[in-house]
């Protein structure tokens, strides 16, 4: 086996996990870039032919490169590849790949919500996992405050893509400081806190090999200049603003031709035009410029990596001298003696590097290169929140996706609506534990948008499928409660059925016209008050009959006239006698007497009421209460043709008392016959005058007395007038008066009788009864 390799004396050494010596330095490559990762690749020798190579991978490495003061210059990296790459100068050599503790976040991919956090607090928690790899792993140097985010999504992407991106998006630059055992993350926003090189500045010498120098020292220093986009224009849209001036613009144009060149984007990533204008646009202006001002450069300056700052010495163009130069790039490249001795050796200075810097006076700011991730189509997702319904001013609900494993809820989402406008239009709010489908604007995750609900396992439909396919339904649910409203259209041929249900109370509201036309039956139950009210006129027509029933309803209706049999049965026949005695009605009106007589006009059959009793039936007879009331409603319905036996009738029932108020005036009119039927007593009261007149007979029929009182009474027959009582009778006509009498008497102080003949006297002239106004005297 041949002895140990020794790294003393040389100017690159390696160290590792594994020990001093196990592995030493052959070569030595790689690169480090301004916000990115940087990659070292290492060439070892080691006596072993079998190292574990477990033991190694994932550790710290560090290459240690003497600058030519001999002081150390540290590359420090996580081993993330090893290879055995076989036997090799009186050893086994080793392939290693070394790469920042940042790069170990691009392995792991992860789908979170952040809420109300800054980019800088995001960035700390998010990377705080990885506090273990560096010591400390993160060092914050951002002088610039940062605005909080209301929501941050992080999909499907691994933390490094988001940090990147997250970082793009605000300007923030990120480089490493290494140092021995152990590499830091800077974050940056200012060109004046990337760390300096050791001594400020490094010499230009000229062409390489033309000066001796003993210190590092570029050899090739080339200025060079792009044509970049030299003006940005944005817009945006914030909804809580709608009518806002959202674009905005910015132009920071180089000194030459063509750097005038606009971008146009949208959307702005920004919620207020300020914002956009003093914020956005000249970040993406800074982007735009980076890099429009380049230095490439050759030298062995092996202390410079990027993100450091460092001025130009010695001989150059005094334009370039004056300037302070941010690294935007690095690479490195070293080359050891050969080991094949077995034992250490001096390898002279054999590093070279190449360079990009450019100016920090320029435009610093990183390219926005992280790849923004798309949502590929919608998502469903669970709303949650507080209580059973949660929302804001807009209606905008939280949802938890299915994804989110830190069982976290979105922003506010908005909810699409059938119609939205200034005070109208729709509005439905998915209640909590609903799915719903969750569509993204342009497809990024920060911007979710409710666009509909859906039904599952859980949350199943309001009637059973697929045996109610034929059925549209709108179902709300009572809050917290257990009833609910409902809009159901049936669609089964024959059985096509609009239903509606209010828990509560329904109200409808018409400001001009309402129309209905209804074919068949129109059937209203009404549990304790209706009221009308009509502001002009109201009429209505009815082909058939109409019965009101007022004290009773259903059984109680009818059975509230059992007691009144007698008057029935009087009603009926005085309403024969007078269908006789007027002349008209014919049979008709005596089968209208018969139905009267049997107190059953116009009372519900058995069937009706079977149908009634379904129809109050329905309150309770649950969700399908509308569908089951249609059939108790028409069968109801059908029972009003045994309402009567002819049409034209119009019957009122009142159980207890009627009143009828009439401001001014009062007409009813009778064609043939009026029968007015009181079991009781009947009161009239007129406070001026009554009048009535009758055609040809008025009949009064009166049981015991009659009493007419009055100041004044004054009793005219045109031809006869007669008054007979069981003792005689007084008879006057045109032929004079008669009196029969059993016996007369006549009872008075004092009798004047004067003479004159009826015929001449002018009291026959005056409306008066001549009887009053007698001038003439007897014997006169």
């Amino acid at each position: 086996m041949p002895a140990s390799f020794k790294q003393d004396g040389r100017m690159g050494r390696f160290h590792s996990s594994l020990g001093t010596d196990v592995l030493v330095l052959l070569r030595f490559n790689g690169s480090d870039h301004l916000n990115d990762l940087f990659e070292y690749r290492v060439e070892a020798l080691s006596t072993d032919p079998d190292l574990k190579l477990d033991d190694i991978l994932g550790t710290h490495a560090q290459v240690e490169l003497l600058d030519r003061k001999g002081n150390s210059v540290w590359f420090d990296g996580i081993v993330t590849r090893v290879v055995w790459a076989g036997p090799y100068e009186n050893g086994h050599r080793y392939d290693l790949e070394l790469r920042p503790w940042f790069w170990l976040a691009g392995r792991k991919r992860n789908q979170r919500i952040f809420h109300e956090m800054s980019v800088d607090e995001i960035l700390q928690e998010l990377l705080q996992p990885y506090a273990a790899l560096g010591q400390p792993h993160l060092s914050n140097k951002l002088t610039k405050s940062y605005p909080t985010l209301e929501y941050t999504v992080q999909y499907r992407e691994s933390d490094l893509n988001f940090a990147c991106r997250l970082m793009e998006r605000f300007g923030i630059t990120y480089a490493f400081r290494h140092e021995q055992g152990n590499h830091t993350m800077l974050l940056l926003d200012d060109p004046e806190e990337h760390p300096e090189i050791p001594g400020g500045k490094r010499p230009y010498l000229g062409v390489e090999g033309h000066h001796q120098a003993d210190e590092e020292h570029f050899w090739e220093f080339l200025p060079e200049r792009n044509i970049t986009t030299g003006a940005v224009r944005l817009t945006d849209y914030n909804f809580k603003t709608p009518t806002a001036a959202m674009e905005v613009d910015h132009s920071d144009p180089a000194p030459h031709e063509m750097a005038d060149i606009e971008s146009f984007d949208y959307p702005g990533d920004y919620l207020e035009a300020g914002d956009g204008r003093s914020r956005v646009a000249t970040l993406r202006v800074r982007q735009e410029r980076t890099r429009d001002k380049a230095v490439r450069a050759l030298g062995d300056v092996v202390s410079l990596k990027s993100g450091m700052r460092i001025g130009l010495g010695g001989e150059h163009l005094a334009s370039v001298l004056q300037e302070t130069y941010v690294a935007l790039a690095a690479s490195h490249s070293y080359v050891s003696d050969s080991y094949g001795s077995g034992g250490a050796a001096s390898d002279g200075y054999a590093y070279r590097g190449s360079y990009m810097l450019q100016p920090a006076k320029a435009p610093l700011a990183p390219v926005c290169k992280t790849p923004q991730p798309v949502v590929q189509g919608p998502q469903t997702a669970m709303v949650v929140g507080e209580g059973e319904i949660d929302c804001d001013e807009f209606g905008r609900i939280l949802v938890r996706f299915h994804w989110d494993l830190n069982a976290a809820h979105s922003m506010r989402c908005r909810v699409s609506q059938s119609w939205a406008s200034k005070g109208w239009g729709g509005m439905v709010i998915p209640r909590i534990g609903m799915e719903v489908v969750v569509e993204f604007l342009e497809g990024d995750p920060d911007k979710p948008l409710v666009t509909g609900c859906v039904y599952n396992g859980k949350n199943t439909p309001a009637y059973p499928l697929p045996a109610n396919k034929t059925k549209s339904v709108f179902r709300t649910d009572s809050h917290q409660g257990s009833g609910f409203n409902e809009l159901v259209f049936e669609d089964e041929p024959g059985k096509e059925h609009i239903a509606i249900k209010a828990q509560q109370d329904l109200s409808t509201l018409v400001l001009n016209d309402q129309v209905e036309r209804i074919k068949r039956h129109d059937v209203q139950s009404v549990g304790v008050n209706k009221l009308v009210e009509v502001g002009k006129n109201h009429k209505t027509e009815v082909g058939g009959s109409v019965n009101i029933t007022v004290g009773g309803t259903g059984q109680g209706a009818s059975s509230m006239f059992s007691g009144l049999s007698g008057l029935s049965s009087k009603t009926k026949s005085l309403l024969n006698k007078g269908g006789s005695k007027g002349g008209g009605g014919g049979s008709d009106l005596g089968k209208f007497a018969g139905t009267v007589g049997k107190a059953a006009l116009g009372f519900l059959s058995s069937k009706g009421g079977k149908g009634r009793g379904g129809l109050h039936g329905a309150d309770e007879a649950g969700k399908d209460a509308n569908h089951a009331m249609r059939g108790a409603g028409s069968e109801l319905g059908d029972s009003g043709d045994d309402l009567f036996d002819q049409p034209g009738v119009m019957n009122t029932v009142v159980s207890n008392f009627r009143s009828d108020t009439t401001g001014v005036a009062s007409s009813e009119m009778v064609g043939v016959t009026k029968v007015l039927t009181v079991g009781g007593a009947l009161m009239e009261f007129v406070g001026m005058e009554k009048e009535v007149t009758v055609g040809q007979k008025l009949t009064t029929t009166v049981g015991e007395s009659i009493l007419n009182q009055t100041p004044k009474h004054t009793l005219i027959a045109t031809q006869k007038f007669t008054i007979a009582a069981p003792g005689g009778s007084i008879e006057i006509d045109q032929s004079g008066i008669t009196i029969k009498a059993f016996q007369l008497k006549v009872l008075c102080p004092s009798v004047d009788f004067n003479p004159g003949a009826p015929a001449t006297a002018e009291v026959l002239k005056a409306e008066q009864a001549f009887a009053q106004e007698c001038k003439a005297t007897l014997g006169g």
